[in-house]
C-alpha cells in the first residue's frame, strides 16, 4: 500500500509542475506584447495615423483645350426633311476653356465650328455649325498621367445650309439661318500627360437638340443632332503634382532623425 507521505510528495510535485507551465505559458504570451510595444516604439506616436489626402491638383485651376475632328449632322432642318439629304459629315473644331471647381469637377465653356460638304446626290449644298456651351466635367482621377472624364452640358447652336433650289423642302433660298437649342452635350474621353502642364487625348461628343427659329413658313420645332469624335491638346497653366512638404506623413522620430543628420552634416562641414 502507497504510505500518506508518497501521496502528498506526488501531489506537491503535480502542483509544481502546473505552476511552471503556467508561468511559462504566460511569459511566452507576453513576449509578442512586448515586442509589439517595442515596434510601436520605434516607428514613432504618428505609425498609426492616417495618411494625409494627396494635394488638390484641380481646384481654382485655368484648364484650356483645343480640339479638332469629324463632325456628323443627323435629324431634321424640317418636318420632312432629314439633315442627310443636304450636308454629310465633315471637319470640325473648337476650344474649350475651364476652371476647377473641386477635386474631380470642371466649370467648362466651349465653342466649335463645323463645315459641312454637300450630301451625296446635293452637289450645290453645304452647310456650317456654331455652337457654344456650357457645362461641367467630371474627371475620374487626379495626379496621374491618364486623365479619364466625362461632361454634360446644353448650348446655343446657330447653323446654315445652302442648296440649289428645289432641293429644300420650303421656299427657295441660298442661304437659310436656323437658331437651335442643345438640349444636351454629353461628351467623354480621355487625356495622357507626358508633361506635367501639356496633355493629348481623344474624345467623342453626342449632342442633341431641337431648332427653335427656321426660315419659311413652317416654324415648328424640329430635333436634331451631332455626333464628333477626334483628338484635343489640353494645357494645364498651373503645374500638377506639386512637391508636399519634406516632412508630411512622417513619423515624430523619423523626422527628429533627419534633423538630427542635416545638423550634423552641416556641423562636419563647418
Amino acid at each position: 500500500m502507497e504510505s500518506r507521505s508518497t501521496r502528498w510528495t506526488a501531489l506537491a510535485l503535480g502542483v509544481a509542475a502546473g505552476a511552471a507551465w503556467v508561468l511559462s505559458t504566460n511569459q511566452a504570451l507576453a513576449q509578442p506584447a512586448e515586442a509589439a510595444d517595442e515596434s510601436s516604439e520605434e516607428l514613432g506616436p504618428e505609425a498609426g495615423a492616417k495618411r494625409p489626402a494627396g494635394p488638390d491638383e484641380r481646384s481654382g485651376h485655368v484648364l484650356i483645350q483645343g480640339r479638332i475632328g469629324y463632325a456628323q449632322p443627323f435629324g431634321s432642318l424640317a418636318a420632312d426633311q432629314p439633315a442627310s439629304r443636304v450636308v454629310s459629315g465633315g471637319l470640325a473644331f473648337g476650344a474649350h476653356a475651364g476652371i476647377g471647381l473641386s477635386r474631380v469637377t470642371v466649370l467648362e465653356v466651349s465653342g466649335s465650328y463645323a463645315l459641312l460638304p454637300a450630301a451625296t446626290g446635293c452637289s450645290d449644298c453645304s452647310g456650317r455649325s456654331l455652337d457654344l456651351g456650357l457645362g461641367f466635367v467630371y474627371h475620374l482621377a487626379q495626379g496621374i498621367a491618364f486623365d479619364p472624364w466625362i461632361s454634360y452640358g446644353v448650348g446655343y447652336r446657330r447653323a446654315s445650309f445652302s442648296w440649289s433650289d428645289g432641293t429644300f423642302a420650303g421656299p427657295a433660298a441660298s442661304d437659310a439661318v436656323f437658331h437651335g437649342l442643345d438640349v444636351a452635350r454629353i461628351a467623354l474621353g480621355g487625356d495622357f500627360y507626358p508633361v506635367p502642364s501639356f496633355g493629348v487625348g481623344l474624345f467623342a461628343e453626342l449632342d442633341a437638340g431641337t431648332y427653335l427659329s427656321r426660315p419659311g413658313e413652317r416654324s415648328g420645332a424640329a430635333a436634331y443632332g451631332f455626333f464628333q469624335a477626334g483628338v484635343r491638346l489640353a494645357l494645364d497653366p498651373v503645374p500638377r503634382g506639386a512637391p508636399r512638404p519634406a516632412a508630411a506623413g512622417t513619423s515624430r522620430r523619423i523626422a527628429v532623425r533627419a534633423a538630427g543628420a542635416r545638423d550634423a552634416g552641416g556641423a562636419a562641414r563647418q
